[in-house]
């Protein structure tokens, strides 16, 4: 074999006799001193992994007993999140970080690897590699970097927003390298542990509404978060999914905004063009309400002046004459003779379904009212009327590229 500086290496097939010619820089020693120190480095760790094998059972065993060491690192290893009007409930980093130390010979890293200001989000990468079998497992997320009335975040909250997405990557990419086998035991308990039981209930809403109110979430955006109508409602179902939605704040996997939205109230102003629509829309509609026959709004007077009692009514509303000219619903929870809907508590009932969607309520949310025996068919329109704003604002099929 020919060897000279800067130049191909020949060298000689035995078993042919050809002659092999390689590319200069391929001789070893050519390589830069990173490079060898990187290449030794990974050697080493993989003779080692080689060397002390884990055992799995072991594994399980540890990191069953780290997530139960106590109470709070039992909590801290689950997070949720709202979506489509369903609480999603999953392992959090702080789980990750268990499952990845116990694992043993592997390595796990994250980095932020684009921030677009154009986009308004910002993109990191988590990487999980086992020596010992030699799987590689990368995973890409995004969080995105805009306010609500869409204006830029600024450079401190885009980094803090980068190195929450980093946290996000490494733990898809562990949870990605490691079997689910391995860490579902674990995963159950800590579920267990945020459930709880009936008998420490209250104590537990006590607890779980002072958690939320130190984090500025108000008691109306945790029952609209969960679909409850009170903290009487918070089951143990519910409760778990609060202290998940907690942990993942508290943890910066998600924020508060995305957890628990803000209600809109009737005097906020959309801000989609959408929203707008509907709110020119639904102001059409009372015009045209408002605008009825003079027979209809004069039926009342005759009827008031048919017989005595109906005089003695004709004068007690004579006593409001403010109420009676502006046309306001009387606190009774009369119907006035400018419902939009008519008197069909079906059309009212999808109404308010659509008008939840639009102030980005849970699906759970039905009104009490409509929970009440005998009045199915109203709690039935109520979500198919929040399914069919949700359906008019979804994409068409095919204008969006799936993944």
């Amino acid at each position: 074999m020919n060897t000279q500086a800067g130049k191909s290496v020949e060298t000689v097939d035995r078993s042919t006799g050809e002659l092999t010619t390689l590319p200069a820089g391929y001789a070893a020693g050519n390589q830069s001193l990173a490079v060898q120190l990187a290449m030794a480095e990974l050697n080493q760790d993989v003779t080692t992994a080689k060397a002390f094998p884990r055992s799995v059972a072991t594994v399980m065993r540890n990191i069953t007993e780290l997530v139960m060491l106590d109470e709070q690192t039992a909590k801290e290893c689950v997070y949720a999140v709202p979506r489509d009007g369903k609480t999603i409930r999953g392992p959090s980093i702080r789980l990750a970080e268990i499952i990845a130390s116990q694992w043993g010979n592997c390595h796990c890293a994250s980095r932020v690897v684009h921030v677009d200001k154009i986009e308004k989000y910002v993109e990191s990468e988590g990487v999980f590699h086992d020596l010992e079998t030699g799987l590689k497992r990368t995973a890409r997320t995004r969080k995105n970097i805009s306010k609500r009335d869409g204006g830029l975040y600024s450079q401190d909250m885009i980094m803090t927003a980068g190195n929450a997405a980093a946290s996000i990557g490494m733990r898809e990419a562990i949870l990605k390298g490691v079997p689910k086998a391995v860490w579902r035991q674990a995963f159950e308990h800590a579920e267990n542990v945020i459930r709880g039981d009936v008998t420490t209930l209250v104590e537990r809403r006590e607890e779980a509404m002072k958690a939320l109110a130190g984090i500025g979430v108000t008691p109306e955006r945790v029952f609209a978060a969960i679909g409850v109508a009170g903290a009487e409602e918070i089951g143990i179902e519910e409760l778990a999914d609060l202290f998940a939605m907690y942990q993942g704040v508290k943890s910066k996997e998600t924020d508060v905004d995305e957890v628990f939205p803000a209600i809109k109230k009737n005097g906020d102003q959309p801000a989609g063009l959408k929203g707008k629509l509907d709110q020119l829309a639904d102001s059409a509609d009372t015009t045209a309400g408002n605008k009825k026959p003079a027979a209809d709004k004069a039926a009342p007077k005759s009827e008031a002046g048919s017989s005595p009692a109906g005089s003695d009514a004709h004068g007690k509303q004579a006593t409001t004459p403010k109420a009676t000219a502006t046309g306001q619903q009387p606190s009774s929870g009369q119907t006035s003779s400018q419902d939009p809907d008519d008197g069909d508590p079906i059309a009212k009932a999808t109404r308010l379904g659509r008008a939840a969607y639009r102030r980005n309520m849970s699906r759970k949310a039905v009104p009490p009212d409509f929970k009440a025996e005998g009045r199915e068919a109203e709690r039935q329109a109520w979500l198919d009327g929040f399914a069919a704003e949700e359906d008019a604002e979804a994409p068409e099929p095919g204008s969006v590229e799936e993944d």
